[in-house]
């Protein structure tokens, strides 16, 4: 998911920058209502606060649209890419504790080689994985981690998709690692020259989601652990991001449906790959996430030590042409955070650096034209309003 610039976060013709309002909680709810009566959303909420303050955080229209159970900032989803945050955070962990550094080949922690087949000379690092910028594409077989609870009914989707739901109906669940392996070893059933891109490993920025998953197995090799093992006891807990896991939760009154563009619900799924957008959490949750990294960049974080929050959310050695830090989206002059869109689920998560504010943004719907513009406007109108005062 890609954004331009500050207010700012502008997509479509209905969102459009303007200028900072003094104050005020009942005008931002004005606003917002408007965009739910647009229609285009089935729910959403939002946040904005600083990292010791919530100055706003609500709820509007509904994550299911057949029981009319409201959304709220407690509602439960998947948060698609705004999960690979939590390999940044990792990442950083992992280094710390003296497991992996970010310049190390990748091979040095793996069962099985991966060499770039056009560049079989060139070592991809783990800098690499956390800046996109190794070379691994995410290919057609990238669809093979999809696992969908019931059959997909092809008519729900535009016909240019019917293949793709052909692929989704016969996916088979299995180990991550196995699924990397396939696609990314040499000796790997689905591997292939396409699976990677013509540049070599550092030399241009390609937006993966197979290599994010990879980075967070290594953090697995690299620590022993098992990754939602070792995120959930050293960032969901010690944050008390109680609502937060990487399974579903069981009997789950707070979860949200999905809904498609075109306003179907789609079926629960699950990934294979679920480090890089597989992260069940709220808008509620969440904040107390991004509040914790804006206490890190400032110096005050409880998670990792202050240079670490820098090198993750800064631009890397020999990067500075690259809109990634490790894991977080430096393309916006304003802001550090992350962005996600799947089926049924788009997100927004970015705090200010210059002003310690940051502004969440939660839907349960993939985005076309009306609803693009919709979710962009209502990001945007959390610029407005100076909540602080």
């Amino acid at each position: 998911l890609l954004l331009a610039s500050c207010t700012l976060f502008h997509k479509g013709s209905e969102s459009k920058p303007a200028p900072v309002i003094p104050n005020y909680a009942d005008s931002l709810d004005l606003l917002l209502r408007g965009w739910h009566d647009k229609g285009n959303l089935p729910g959403f909420a939002v946040a904005v606060f600083s990292k010791d303050t919530i100055y706003y955080q609500r709820g509007f229209g509904y994550a299911n649209l057949e029981t009319r159970q409201a959304y709220t900032p407690n509602t439960v989803q998947m948060i698609a890419s705004v999960s690979k945050t939590l390999i940044g955070v990792a990442l950083m962990q992992a280094m710390e504790a003296g497991k992996l550094n970010l310049d190390d080949d990748i091979n040095k922690y793996l069962p099985f080689r991966i060499i770039h087949p056009k560049y079989p000379d060139s070592v991809i690092r783990i800098r690499h994985l956390a800046m996109h910028v190794s070379g691994i594409r995410d290919s057609l077989y990238y669809n093979r981690s999809y696992l969908f609870g019931a059959a997909l009914d092809k008519n729900i989707f535009s016909k240019e998709w019917w293949p793709l739901v052909e692929v989704y109906n016969r996916n088979q669940p299995m180990e991550m690692s196995i699924f990397l392996e396939k696609i990314l070893s040499k000796q790997g059933e689905w591997y292939n020259d396409d699976n990677f891109y013509d540049h070599a490993p550092g030399a241009a920025y390609e937006y993966s989601n197979l290599g994010a998953t990879l980075l967070a197995y290594i953090l697995e090799r690299a620590t022993k652990e098992d990754y939602r093992s070792f995120t959930r006891k050293r960032i969901l807990q010690p944050l008390g991001m109680r609502s937060s896991s990487w399974e579903k939760p069981q009997k789950c009154r707070k979860c949200s449906a999905y809904y498609l563009e075109n306003g179907s619900r789609v079926p629960e799924y699950r990934l294979i790959t679920y480090p890089d957008g597989g992260l069940y959490s709220s808008v509620a949750d969440m904040t107390k996430f991004l509040q914790e990294m804006i206490k890190g960049f400032g110096g005050e974080g409880t998670l990792l030590p202050t240079r670490s929050y820098h090198m993750m959310m800064g631009k890397q050695p020999g990067g500075e042409a690259f809109p990634d830090g490790l894991c977080w989206d430096l393309s916006i002059p304003c802001c550090i955070g992350h962005a996600g869109n799947d089926f049924g689920t788009s997100t927004l998560m970015y705090f200010e650096p210059s002003t310690g504010v940051g502004r969440i943004l939660f839907a349960n719907k993939s985005l076309q034209a009306d609803s693009e513009a919709t979710f962009y406007g209502i990001f945007n109108d959390l610029f407005r309003y100076d909540l602080r005062k």
